[in-house]
């Protein structure tokens, strides 16, 4: 069965016999491939991946250790420090994230074995191996929780002369997920000649989107700690709406402006073979959710967004305004932007430095300090 766009000829094939609902969309689907961020492999929030997995779920790909805390420490960070240090007791903080992966959730598995022979290929090998055995650590015990086949990413995604060897990586994720059986794969590191290669951080996204496209799967599920992309960020915006949907396009330029509910590198790999990407929240996996299509988004603001480099602060906000709309309304923030120092008792009022770029349905402002906030409501 076939379904045909109204408004061009791309055709939608039907899957199975489940509806995947979206405001904007109704696609069945059959396999699923879901990528679960660190915050979701803790102890306490495992339980809410294990909710989540269906039996259209085959493949399940998923980070190391997360913050369980405001001040804590990921397992990566830490796998970085004893790289450096060979600090034992940084190593034990380590084993300490795991074993309680395991005893809060009830998981069978000889943990201390694992760490053992963990913490032995830590000594022998580089970085990037080193940093890659919180998700190989997370991958095993998540899969002994899913009662899933355990992948060792190390043999599936494969690296040449620094680059991602693409070809033979599909041709391997396809050889280790054909038998129909779910599937339990670490992200963001994959194997190389003499031992293995990580992706930037957040690679996890990107090892989960090379795996769907190389299963051609039916939807590529990102769960993270939000409700799929804000329009700002919800740490800095008091009840921030959802966008709904977006293109791929429109995805791929928030993550480069700073946007770090997906990396920029794992919307290709479903662009290319027509995936769409829903982004959710796995406390909530009922509540909003954004899709990520070919279709552009119809939302007025689609996102502002904000990263830090050496020199300044630079925030990017993404629109569909009229340009003597967004002009008007940036001039306003503009000249309204101001701030009071109290020095001896007088007050001044500074205008920080501030240089505004505009561009197609880009709002670029670089600052010395964040404009997050007051160019959201000047944009909303």
């Amino acid at each position: 069965m076939r379904l045909t766009s109204q408004f061009d000829t791309v055709k939608i094939t039907l899957y199975c016999d489940r509806l995947y609902i979206h405001p904007f969309c109704a696609v069945k689907y059959g396999m699923i491939v879901a990528k679960f961020g660190g915050t979701a492999v803790t102890p306490r929030n495992l339980i809410y991946l294990k909710r989540i997995v269906t039996e259209h779920h085959l493949a399940v790909v998923v980070s190391a250790v997360g913050r369980e805390y405001k001040d804590d420490v990921k397992a990566t960070d830490l796998l970085l420090q004893y790289h450096e240090s060979r600090d034992q007791q940084v190593w034990e903080s380590i084993a300490d994230k795991y074993r309680r992966l395991a005893e809060v959730n009830g998981i069978a598995v000889d943990v201390d074995a694992m760490l053992s022979d963990a913490k032995s290929r830590a000594a022998l090998y580089g970085k990037d191996y080193c940093a890659s055995l919180g998700e190989e650590l997370s991958a095993r015990i998540v899969a002994a929780f899913l009662d899933a086949d355990y992948v060792e990413a190390e043999r599936v995604v494969r690296f040449a002369n620094g680059d991602l060897d693409v070809e033979r990586t599909f041709s391997n994720v396809r050889a280790a997920f054909c038998d129909g059986k779910r599937h339990v794969m670490g992200g963001f590191y994959g194997g190389c000649d003499g031992g293995r290669r990580t992706f930037s951080r957040g690679g996890g996204d990107v090892t989960g989107a090379i795996v769907a496209a190389a299963l051609d799967a039916s939807l590529y599920e990102n769960w993270t700690d939000v409700n799929g992309v804000c329009v700002a960020d919800p740490a800095s915006v008091h009840n921030v709406s959802t966008v709904p949907s977006m293109s791929y396009a429109e995805m791929r330029m928030l993550s480069l402006a700073g946007a770090e509910v997906l990396h920029p590198d794992a919307v290709t790999p479903c662009e290319t073979r027509g995936i769409p990407i829903k982004i959710g929240n796995f406390f909530r996996p009922q509540s909003a959710s954004t899709l990520i299509s070919f279709c552009p988004s119809v939302d007025k603001l689609l996102s502002v967004a904000e990263k830090i480099s050496d020199s300044c602060v630079e925030t990017t906000a993404l629109h569909s305004y009229p340009m003597w709309q967004v002009l008007q309304r940036v001039s306003d923030f503009a000249r309204s932007y101001t701030r009071e120092l109290n020095i001896s008792d007088r007050r001044y009022t500074v205008e920080p430095q501030i240089n505004i770029e505009f561009r197609d349905k880009v709002v670029r402002v670089r600052s010395s300090e964040s404009v997050l906030v007051p160019l959201y409501r000047a944009l909303i």
